[in-house]
């Protein structure tokens, strides 16, 4: 199949409770367009619109998912936006991660960026994207990556076990 790769933005949300750091997950529910891999635990993500500033699509993506508000982009850097010429405008970012997929059974070819990002708010879960969202330990997520790799979207399973190890180091 000649697909182009569609590029994505996805979110490790995190905030702090007790104490403790808890990452945000929710179940990818898609089942007409992604029945394969709807039910699978994911992190919020989804498409870059055609010159979206992508900390726009980001911002979006996760209030349009999950309904929280990003209150900063950890470990951010962005440059300011040049304009060489009237119409040509351009910027540097550097996210959290990047990722790729190099083969999937029946999904999309997907290259994304991945934001670590604090956010605020209640959780109000879009239904035609996801469901049943939960809040995890660090512990908690080591140990989902680490015995139920197979139920968490592939995509995203090295992004979290990425993760796991950059936060455990600091």
């Amino acid at each position: 199949m000649n697909q182009q790769p569609k590029v994505i933005v996805s979110a490790i949300l995190i905030r702090k409770r007790d104490e403790k750091t808890e990452v945000f997950l929710q179940k990818r529910w898609k089942p007409r367009v992604s029945p394969t891999y709807s039910g699978m635990i994911e992190i919020p993500a989804g498409g870059i619109r055609a010159y979206e500033n992508v900390y726009d699509a980001l911002k979006r993506e996760v209030k349009e998912e999950c309904g929280l508000e990003i209150v900063r982009v950890v470990e951010d850097y962005q440059s300011s936006v040049k304009e060489p010429r009237k119409h040509d405008r351009a910027f540097v970012f550097k996210p959290f991660i990047c990722q790729q997929v190099l083969e999937t059974n029946g999904g999309l070819s997907w290259v994304g960026f991945v934001f670590f990002c604090e956010v605020t708010g209640e959780v109000s879960i879009n239904p035609a994207e996801a469901k049943d969202p939960q809040w995890v330990t660090i512990a908690q997520l080591k140990k989902l990556v680490s015995t139920k790799a197979d139920q968490i979207f592939p995509l995203q399973l090295p992004v979290l076990e990425y993760f796991i190890t950059q936060f455990t180091r600091r």
